[in-house]
C-alpha cells in the first residue's frame, strides 16, 4: 500500500523530528493529521488538538469533525488559518 508520507520521508535526510506527526491542508477545505495525541478544542470557528511538543491550532468556519481516531483527525469546513504552538 502506498504511503504519501512515507514516501516523502524517505527522500529526506539529516532532518530531526519527522515522525512526530503529519498534517495536510487540503485547499484550505480539509485538514487531515496523523500522530495527534488527543482533541482539545472543538468548535465551528476552532478546532486545536495535541502533538507532540506542542498543539495546532485551527480556525475557520464552519469547521466539522468527519473523522477522530486514536491516531488520526480529519476536519472539513473553511480553513483560515492554522497555527503549531
Amino acid at each position: 500500500m502506498f504511503n504519501f508520507f512515507g514516501e516523502i520521508k524517505k527522500n529526506i535526510k539529516n532532518i530531526d523530528g519527522l515522525d512526530a506527526y503529519n498534517i495536510i491542508n487540503i485547499s484550505n477545505k480539509l485538514v487531515y493529521a496523523e500522530g495527534h495525541k488527543g482533541l482539545v478544542t472543538l468548535s465551528k470557528e476552532l478546532v486545536a488538538f495535541k502533538v507532540k511538543n506542542g498543539r495546532v491550532l485551527i480556525e475557520g468556519k464552519d469547521m466539522f469533525l468527519l473523522e477522530l481516531t486514536e491516531n488520526t483527525i480529519k476536519i472539513s469546513g473553511t480553513i483560515k488559518k492554522m497555527e503549531l504552538f
